[in-house]
Order: C-alpha cells, then structure tokens, then sequence
C-alpha cells in the first residue's frame, strides 16, 4: 500500500440485480420509445457489443466501474412474432433468489444489499406500423415466481399480472399471444 493509497476513496459498488434493475426500466425504455432505430441498428448490426453497452449505461449512471466479464453476461435475441411483430429481447444474467413473503416492511427496508426484484429478460416489440411496446419479465415478491410489466411511451410503469416460467421460450411465447393474427 502506497502512502496516497490511504487518502483514496473506495469504490462504491451497486449489486448487479440492481444495474439490471437500471437497464430494464431506465435505460432501455429512452431506447424504445425516443431512439428505437439506434437501438434496432445496434442489436442487428453489433449484436455481440450492444449488450454490453447497456450494461455500461446503467454502470455510468451509478458512476461504478463496469466489469467486462458481467458485461458479456447481456445478450440480445432479435427476431418476429407471426411475421409481423419485430422483437429485440435482452436476456439479463439470471438473478438471485428473492422471497419476501412472510418479511414485515421494516425487515425489507434494513436490508443488506437492499432487495431488488431484478429483470429476466426486457424485449422491445415494433409492428408493421412502426408501434413499440416495451416489457420485462422480473421477479415477483414470492419467491420464485415472476411478474409481467410494460412501460409505455409515456413513462407508466404498468404490472399486468403474474408472468411465465423465467425461460425466454415461455416470455416469448407470452408475448407472442398478444399479437396474434386474427
């Protein structure tokens, strides 16, 4: 240890459910709903690095130095439902266990690192008439169970009820339900 060592700062660290946190409902909504061509042209054109560049974002908002090796941990999946939805859907690095049943308030709020109900995956959808929708699948205050959320163009944080099993297969096939062809 160098004598100026000892006048440095630490570093402060933010749990990486909560970066996730960060993406899924600050980041990534901007994204989706202001500059969604930026966010399409990433994903489809540098897919092995937008991933990552969100996690960074969220990283520079809590002016924490990002891990490279967490960062690959982010991928995106682009695809379409029934050829007429596109999707982008990040799947996030699987998070810890949470269960708060049976918890008082107080218990929550005192805490260490404080609970955060961390995303599974968030997926940006875009019709043919270039309408975007945005959710996230997270956890669910009981444990092991999930939650499915949208935000909208104005900012609303909406909870549409219990989710599917955390596996993209079962988010997608959520998702695809509401754009079913008639």
């Amino acid at each position: 240890m160098g004598l100026f060592d000892f006048f440095k700062k630490p570093k402060p660290s933010v749990p990486l459910p909560q970066l996730c946190y960060d993406v899924a409902y600050f980041v990534l909504p901007h994204y989706a709903h202001e500059d969604f061509e930026k966010l399409d042209g990433m994903c489809r054109e540098t897919p092995g690095t937008a991933g990552p560049f969100f996690y960074v974002m969220a990283c520079q908002m809590r002016k924490v130095e990002p891990d490279v090796e967490t960062a690959k941990t982010f991928h995106w999946h682009v695809g379409s439902f029934h050829g007429v939805v596109d999707y982008l859907t990040l799947a996030y690095p699987t998070p810890p266990p949470v269960d708060m049943a049976g918890k008082s308030p107080e218990e929550l709020l005192r805490s260490q690192p404080p609970l955060v109900l961390a995303p599974y995956f968030s997926s940006v959808l875009r019709d043919r008439e270039g309408k975007i929708s945005y959710y996230i699948l997270g956890q669910s205050p009981l444990g092991g169970r999930t939650t499915l959320r949208c935000i909208t163009a104005d900012g609303a944080n909406c909870n549409l009820g219990p989710g599917p099993t955390p596996t993209i297969e079962q988010f997608h096939a959520a998702l695809s339900k509401t754009v079913e062809p008639e």
